[in-house]
């Protein structure tokens, strides 16, 4: 994505492509949308994650979620807000679509926030935030046993 794209559509766009690459597990093309170190932070706190290590981890993450039943990603919300020239915030709602066993179908709608360095090639995510363990809601929602 180029400067003048960012400056004419956004990062909409950008969020819109990281979404399809998570929901077709392309883990080398969705490690590329992020720093080569990344400020990873939620309720437990931060880390800072390489690039090889979040290729590793997000297999990971697809196949706990396809455990339960997991379905598809839609992005539905999404707000932009410039920093400096350089950065931008963005807040983004991505909605997790999940098959019961009982036939049910489950929604859980999870806010998260990133800073995009937008000063390179492409735009590439420096900071992700988790509001809420993602692990946590799943128990909540009855999708992961407790202790799982």
């Amino acid at each position: 994505m180029t400067h003048e794209k960012i400056a004419t559509e956004g990062l909409r766009a950008f969020f819109e492509r990281f979404q399809s690459l998570s929901a077709a597990s392309d883990v080398e093309r969705l490690a590329t949308m992020y720093a080569a170190s990344v400020m990873i932070a939620g309720p437990r706190g931060p880390q800072v994650v390489s690039s090889a290590d979040l290729q590793r981890a997000i297999p990971k993450r697809r196949q706990l979620l396809e455990s339960v039943g997991y379905q598809e990603t839609t992005l539905v919300g999404f707000e932009e807000t410039k920093l400096t020239d350089r950065y931008a915030l963005v807040r983004a709602e991505f909605r997790w679509h999940f098959g019961a066993a009982n036939g049910e179908p489950t929604t859980v709608t999870l806010p998260s926030t990133y800073v995009v360095d937008c000063g390179g090639d492409s735009p590439c995510i420096v900071l992700y935030m988790n509001e809420q363990d993602v692990v946590s809601v799943l128990r909540e929602r009855g999708l992961l046993p407790p202790g799982a």
